[in-house]
Protein backbone atom coordinates (compact mmCIF):
# COMPACT_ATOMS: atom_id res chain seq x y z
CA UNK A 1 0.00 0.00 0.00
CA UNK A 2 1.82 3.57 -1.10
CA UNK A 3 0.76 5.91 1.09
CA UNK A 4 1.65 9.87 0.73
CA UNK A 5 4.61 9.42 3.30
CA UNK A 6 5.96 6.68 0.86
CA UNK A 7 6.86 8.54 -1.85
CA UNK A 8 10.05 9.76 -1.54
CA UNK A 9 11.98 6.84 -0.13
CA UNK A 10 13.16 6.49 -4.07
CA UNK A 11 15.53 9.71 -2.83
CA UNK A 12 16.57 8.41 0.97
CA UNK A 13 18.81 11.70 1.22
CA UNK A 14 16.29 13.90 0.28
CA UNK A 15 13.68 12.55 2.26
CA UNK A 16 16.14 12.71 5.64
CA UNK A 17 16.77 15.96 5.18
CA UNK A 18 13.03 16.70 5.23
CA UNK A 19 13.10 14.74 8.24
CA UNK A 20 15.73 16.86 9.93
CA UNK A 21 14.11 20.45 9.02
CA UNK A 22 10.70 18.56 10.84
CA UNK A 23 12.22 17.57 13.84
CA UNK A 24 14.09 20.90 14.15
CA UNK A 25 10.90 23.19 13.70
CA UNK A 26 9.09 20.31 15.80
CA UNK A 27 11.93 20.07 19.06
CA UNK A 28 11.40 24.08 18.70
CA UNK A 29 7.70 23.64 18.74
CA UNK A 30 8.39 22.03 22.21
CA UNK A 31 10.81 24.47 23.68
CA UNK A 32 8.05 26.96 22.89
CA UNK A 33 5.45 24.82 24.53
CA UNK A 34 7.90 24.88 27.76
CA UNK A 35 8.62 28.34 27.46
CA UNK A 36 5.18 29.35 27.47
CA UNK A 37 4.45 27.32 30.18
CA UNK A 38 6.98 28.85 32.25
CA UNK A 39 6.04 32.37 31.66
CA UNK A 40 2.24 31.56 32.83
CA UNK A 41 3.82 30.60 35.98
CA UNK A 42 1.29 27.51 35.72
CA UNK A 43 3.61 23.96 35.85
CA UNK A 44 2.05 21.61 37.90
CA UNK A 45 4.28 18.91 38.97
CA UNK A 46 3.34 14.93 39.33
CA UNK A 47 4.86 11.47 39.98
CA UNK A 48 5.18 8.45 37.67
CA UNK A 49 6.80 5.45 38.64
CA UNK A 50 8.28 6.87 41.97
CA UNK A 51 8.43 9.78 44.03
CA UNK A 52 11.23 11.03 42.14
CA UNK A 53 10.15 10.16 38.45
CA UNK A 54 8.90 13.31 37.67
CA UNK A 55 6.14 14.32 34.82
CA UNK A 56 5.11 18.29 34.62
CA UNK A 57 2.70 19.97 32.05
CA UNK A 58 5.00 21.91 30.62
CA UNK A 59 6.15 17.97 29.51
CA UNK A 60 2.70 17.29 28.18
CA UNK A 61 2.12 20.83 26.65
CA UNK A 62 5.83 19.95 24.67
CA UNK A 63 4.71 16.82 23.52
CA UNK A 64 1.21 18.12 22.49
CA UNK A 65 2.98 20.65 20.67
CA UNK A 66 5.46 18.45 19.01
CA UNK A 67 2.82 15.67 18.04
CA UNK A 68 0.85 18.10 16.51
CA UNK A 69 3.10 19.56 14.21
CA UNK A 70 4.56 15.55 13.02
CA UNK A 71 0.90 14.71 12.66
CA UNK A 72 0.18 16.95 10.39
CA UNK A 73 2.81 17.02 8.12
CA UNK A 74 3.13 13.39 7.50
CA UNK A 75 -0.21 11.99 9.49
CA UNK A 76 1.11 8.06 8.16
CA UNK A 77 4.26 8.02 10.32
CA UNK A 78 4.65 6.31 13.73
CA UNK A 79 5.83 7.93 16.80
CA UNK A 80 6.80 6.63 19.96
CA UNK A 81 7.18 9.50 22.74
CA UNK A 82 7.86 9.48 26.42
CA UNK A 83 4.53 11.02 27.48
CA UNK A 84 1.70 9.17 25.56
CA UNK A 85 3.63 5.95 23.98
CA UNK A 86 3.03 4.14 20.93
CA UNK A 87 1.56 6.21 18.00
CA UNK A 88 0.85 3.20 15.36
CA UNK A 89 1.64 4.12 11.04
CA UNK A 90 2.48 2.43 7.90
CA UNK A 91 4.94 4.90 6.23
CA UNK A 92 8.22 3.24 7.55
CA UNK A 93 9.25 6.15 9.44
CA UNK A 94 8.61 6.64 12.94
CA UNK A 95 9.56 9.24 15.39
CA UNK A 96 10.97 8.69 18.91
CA UNK A 97 10.17 12.12 20.99
CA UNK A 98 11.40 12.97 24.91
CA UNK A 99 9.57 16.25 24.58
CA UNK A 100 11.83 17.21 28.24
CA UNK A 101 14.68 15.64 28.85
CA UNK A 102 16.23 16.53 32.29
CA UNK A 103 12.58 16.54 34.09
CA UNK A 104 13.98 16.61 37.28
CA UNK A 105 16.13 19.65 36.73
CA UNK A 106 13.60 21.35 35.08
CA UNK A 107 11.53 20.75 38.51
CA UNK A 108 14.96 21.91 40.14
CA UNK A 109 14.70 24.93 38.14
CA UNK A 110 18.55 24.47 36.78
CA UNK A 111 18.84 24.50 33.02
CA UNK A 112 20.06 21.73 31.54
CA UNK A 113 16.97 20.10 30.31
CA UNK A 114 16.58 19.58 26.54
CA UNK A 115 13.65 18.33 23.98
CA UNK A 116 14.55 15.92 21.69
CA UNK A 117 13.31 14.52 18.34
CA UNK A 118 14.71 11.53 16.72
CA UNK A 119 13.61 10.09 13.21
CA UNK A 120 14.19 6.13 12.55
CA UNK A 121 14.00 5.23 8.68
CA UNK A 122 12.84 1.30 8.45
CA UNK A 123 14.36 0.97 11.82
CA UNK A 124 17.58 3.22 11.45
CA UNK A 125 18.07 6.26 12.93
CA UNK A 126 18.45 8.86 9.98
CA UNK A 127 17.43 12.26 11.39
CA UNK A 128 16.76 14.28 14.93
CA UNK A 129 17.54 17.28 16.57
CA UNK A 130 17.84 18.87 20.22
CA UNK A 131 17.12 22.26 21.62
CA UNK A 132 17.81 23.47 25.00
CA UNK A 133 15.42 26.23 26.09
CA UNK A 134 17.26 27.62 28.49
CA UNK A 135 19.89 29.14 26.76
CA UNK A 136 18.44 28.71 22.77
CA UNK A 137 21.03 26.05 22.07
CA UNK A 138 20.05 23.92 19.25
CA UNK A 139 21.57 21.08 16.62
CA UNK A 140 19.82 18.93 14.14
CA UNK A 141 21.33 16.38 11.79
CA UNK A 142 19.92 14.54 8.69
CA UNK A 143 20.42 13.58 4.72
CA UNK A 144 24.18 13.79 5.57
CA UNK A 145 24.53 17.44 6.99
CA UNK A 146 24.78 19.01 10.19
CA UNK A 147 23.58 22.38 11.62
CA UNK A 148 23.77 24.29 15.14
CA UNK A 149 22.36 27.50 16.38
CA UNK A 150 25.96 29.04 15.72
CA UNK A 151 28.61 26.63 14.96
CA UNK A 152 28.36 23.22 13.00
CA UNK A 153 28.46 20.30 15.06
CA UNK A 154 31.63 18.93 14.98
CA UNK A 155 33.21 16.22 17.64
CA UNK A 156 36.22 16.67 19.76
CA UNK A 157 39.54 15.95 17.97
CA UNK A 158 40.86 14.39 21.13
CA UNK A 159 42.04 10.89 20.13
CA UNK A 160 43.72 9.80 23.82
CA UNK A 161 41.10 8.98 26.54
CA UNK A 162 42.99 10.88 29.07
CA UNK A 163 42.42 14.18 27.51
CA UNK A 164 38.49 13.11 27.37
CA UNK A 165 35.81 15.02 29.53
CA UNK A 166 33.13 11.77 29.44
CA UNK A 167 29.14 12.61 30.66
CA UNK A 168 27.74 9.88 32.79
CA UNK A 169 23.77 9.19 32.81
CA UNK A 170 23.15 6.63 35.75
CA UNK A 171 20.62 3.97 35.83
CA UNK A 172 17.49 4.42 38.19
CA UNK A 173 17.79 1.46 40.09
CA UNK A 174 19.86 2.39 43.18
CA UNK A 175 22.35 -1.32 43.11
CA UNK A 176 22.85 -0.57 39.88
CA UNK A 177 23.58 2.76 40.35
CA UNK A 178 25.86 1.41 42.77
CA UNK A 179 27.31 -0.41 40.26
CA UNK A 180 27.84 2.19 38.23
CA UNK A 181 29.14 5.01 40.22
CA UNK A 182 32.19 2.03 41.24
CA UNK A 183 32.85 1.96 37.45
CA UNK A 184 33.14 5.71 37.21
CA UNK A 185 35.51 5.81 40.23
CA UNK A 186 37.91 3.22 38.34
CA UNK A 187 37.34 5.39 35.12
CA UNK A 188 38.85 8.64 36.90
CA UNK A 189 42.24 6.61 36.50
CA UNK A 190 42.00 6.77 33.05
CA UNK A 191 40.17 10.01 32.03
CA UNK A 192 40.79 13.96 32.79
CA UNK A 193 37.08 14.00 34.48
CA UNK A 194 33.45 13.41 34.27
CA UNK A 195 30.56 15.51 34.45
CA UNK A 196 26.97 14.59 35.19
CA UNK A 197 24.03 16.93 33.65
CA UNK A 198 21.27 14.64 34.07
CA UNK A 199 19.98 14.60 30.63
CA UNK A 200 20.88 12.40 28.11
CA UNK A 201 20.24 15.17 25.02
CA UNK A 202 22.32 17.60 26.51
CA UNK A 203 25.22 15.16 27.34
CA UNK A 204 24.51 14.27 23.29
CA UNK A 205 24.60 17.87 22.02
CA UNK A 206 27.78 18.64 23.98
CA UNK A 207 29.14 15.58 22.38
CA UNK A 208 28.41 16.46 19.08
CA UNK A 209 29.57 20.31 19.54
CA UNK A 210 32.50 19.10 20.77
CA UNK A 211 32.69 20.42 24.45
CA UNK A 212 33.19 16.79 25.68
CA UNK A 213 34.34 13.49 24.18
CA UNK A 214 32.05 10.93 25.34
CA UNK A 215 28.78 9.69 27.19
CA UNK A 216 27.81 6.74 28.78
CA UNK A 217 24.16 6.68 29.51
CA UNK A 218 23.07 3.56 31.58
CA UNK A 219 19.38 2.11 30.98
CA UNK A 220 18.67 5.23 28.52
CA UNK A 221 15.38 4.98 26.68
CA UNK A 222 15.52 5.08 22.85
CA UNK A 223 13.35 8.41 23.32
CA UNK A 224 16.13 9.75 25.34
CA UNK A 225 19.04 9.53 22.84
CA UNK A 226 18.00 8.55 19.18
CA UNK A 227 18.24 12.50 18.14
CA UNK A 228 21.30 12.75 19.94
CA UNK A 229 22.58 9.91 18.28
CA UNK A 230 22.01 11.45 14.88
CA UNK A 231 24.15 14.91 16.05
CA UNK A 232 26.59 12.22 17.05
CA UNK A 233 27.19 10.49 13.88
CA UNK A 234 26.76 13.37 11.66
CA UNK A 235 29.38 14.98 13.78
CA UNK A 236 31.99 12.93 12.80
CA UNK A 237 31.93 10.65 16.42
CA UNK A 238 30.22 7.01 16.81
CA UNK A 239 27.91 5.36 18.78
CA UNK A 240 27.32 1.73 20.48
CA UNK A 241 24.94 -0.24 22.06
CA UNK A 242 26.57 -2.53 24.70
CA UNK A 243 25.32 -4.75 27.47
CA UNK A 244 27.41 -5.13 30.12
CA UNK A 245 28.56 -8.65 32.36
CA UNK A 246 25.67 -7.40 35.02
CA UNK A 247 23.17 -7.53 32.33
CA UNK A 248 22.91 -3.26 31.79
CA UNK A 249 22.46 -1.56 28.80
CA UNK A 250 24.59 1.03 28.06
CA UNK A 251 24.84 3.64 25.20
CA UNK A 252 28.33 4.76 24.29
CA UNK A 253 29.11 7.66 22.25
CA UNK A 254 31.84 10.14 21.45
CA UNK A 255 34.45 10.59 19.56
CA UNK A 256 35.49 7.10 17.22
CA UNK A 257 38.93 6.74 19.27
CA UNK A 258 37.01 7.37 22.98
CA UNK A 259 34.15 5.43 21.77
CA UNK A 260 36.41 2.79 21.12
CA UNK A 261 37.84 2.45 24.29
CA UNK A 262 35.23 3.19 26.18
CA UNK A 263 33.05 0.21 24.95
CA UNK A 264 35.99 -2.25 26.40
CA UNK A 265 35.70 -0.39 29.68
CA UNK A 266 32.38 -0.38 30.18
CA UNK A 267 31.91 -4.21 29.30
CA UNK A 268 33.16 -5.61 32.49
CA UNK A 269 30.51 -3.56 34.53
Amino acid sequence: MTTPADDRFDDPMTLDSDLRDLALAAAHAGSYAILRELRLGSVEVNSKAHAADFVTSADKAAEQAILRLIRAARPHDAILAEESGVHAGESGVRWLVDPLDGTMNFVHRRGDYAVSVGVERDGQVVAGAIVRPADGEWATAGGGEAFGRSVTPRVSAATDIGDALIGIGLPSGLEQRLRVQAFVSDLMHHIRDYRRSGSSACELLSVALGSQEGYLGFGVNLWDVAAGIALVHAAGGSCQWVTTESGMDVLVAGTPAVTQALVGMVKVI
